[in-house]
């Protein structure tokens, strides 16, 4: 007889505060729905993508490489690496600005880059710690933030032009950056103090951060083009529309990415935990494909307001997306550890060809084509995942206590 799947108790509380943030984060997304004009809410929504793409770019790995760096007890200098990376992301986004016309806030952009680097930075260094305290916290901080500052404003003074609400998101991107500062020399203080550290060895991290870089690289192109796309083929009008689509999407994805985090965390530590990850998607995704169909309508229009119902229909489609492309990236856990990003590169760009090859001929049908191309794409990597996870299993694992 199966022995039962056991759930651990840090897997319990990472729910916990990963609902409690999924949660959080809808209700930043409908304050901001009822501040901006939906054409300005296409705008915001490029210029966070831009800055996270930016972002991706020059930092993306840096902190992962860390992480392993300490798993192998290398440590000492670790601040110059993250400084150097911090005034990389400057120069990116320069060259970002003189390349492409997406923004008129040239300084904002900037400082948004350097204050976002320094918060993906942190989250991925964090995975170090078993507990995953740090990344806890922080998960929960950023919406709690997000509906103080946005709420706040919106009480107060209603709609808003687009100008004003950038100054809000950099408001809270100064905030969060601090708070990581402060997390990142607790961190640093609690791991000099419980090991003995040496330098790092900077073959071992530019090899790791090279390789994860060009990973994310290609997983933010893979997240960030149907933007790009819709704004070149659609307008910021559509992209507006489509907010109300990533909103709830983006509560699978957050979710399945925080499973994802955590069967990683227990990779790096020897524990394997995929069963009672892959449990808990199985039951979250079947709650959200009967729910969505029967909810969506009266939802949008009670939370978004009737400007953005005509989405209700197709939103069940990129559900369905969000959970073939979460589980995607779950199975591709054991590949980043193995230092096989190569192969997960080449797995990104047969996915990328296929959901722009999608996207161009079924552009005409707007939302519905935009989620077609993605389940197109999300089922390409599905299937080269699940190859490479029999392929290449992480071994020397054991299953984490309850």
């Amino acid at each position: 007889m199966p022995k039962p799947i056991k759930i651990s108790g840090n897997l319990v509380k990472l729910i916990a505060v990963t609902v409690l943030s999924m949660g959080l984060t809808m209700v930043s997304s409908f304050i901001l729905a009822h501040m901006l004009s939906v054409q300005d809410r296409g705008t915001h929504q490029l210029f966070i993508t831009a800055v996270s793409y930016v972002v991706t770019i020059a930092t993306g790995g840096v902190g992962f490489a860390l992480a392993l760096s300490m798993r192998n007890k290398q440590y000492l200098h670790w601040k110059r690496y993250f400084i150097a990376f911090l005034a990389f992301a400057v120069i990116v986004a320069n060259v970002a600005m003189l390349l492409f016309d997406f923004t008129a806030y040239d300084g904002l952009f900037i400082i948004n880059v350097v204050l976002t680097a320094i918060l993906t930075m942190t989250l991925e260094k964090s995975k170090i710690d078993l507990k995953m305290k740090v990344y806890r916290i922080l998960t929960l901080q950023q919406p709690i933030l997000l509906v103080a500052i946005y709420g706040s404003a919106y009480w107060l003074f209603g709609e808003q032009e687009f100008k004003v609400v950038l100054y809000l998101l950099t408001l809270f991107s100064s905030i969060q950056a601090i708070a990581c500062l402060f997390y990142l020399a607790k961190i640093d203080k609690s791991f000099k103090n419980k090991n003995e550290v040496s330098e790092i060895d900077r073959k071992f991290f530019l090899k790791t951060w090279g390789k994860q870089n060009l990973l994310q690289i290609f997983g933010a192109t893979t997240s960030s083009l149907d933007k790009f796309l819709i704004m070149a083929f659609m307008g910021n009008y559509i992209l507006g529309l489509y907010t109300v689509c990533i909103a709830f999407d983006s509560l699978m994805t957050k979710f399945i990415n925080m499973l994802a985090d955590y069967y990683y965390s227990g990779l790096l530590n020897n524990l394997n935990r995929i069963k009672a990850v892959l449990a808990v998607v199985v039951l979250m995704s079947i709650g959200a494909i009967v729910l969505v169909p029967l909810l969506a309508e009266l939802i949008i229009s009670f939370f978004f307001s009737s400007k953005y119902v005509e989405v209700a229909d197709v939103l069940i489609w990129f559900i369905i997306n969000s959970i073939l492309a979460g589980l995607s990236w779950i199975l591709s856990q054991n590949m980043l550890l193995l230092g096989k990003q190569v192969l997960l590169f080449t797995r990104q760009i047969l996915s990328i060809a296929v959901f722009v090859g999608l996207f161009y001929l079924l552009r005409d049908e707007q939302l519905y084509g935009v989620a077609y191309a993605f389940i197109g794409g999300s089922l390409t990597r599905l299937i080269i995942s699940i190859i490479y996870y029999f392929k290449y299993p992480v071994i020397q694992t054991t299953v984490e206590p309850k």
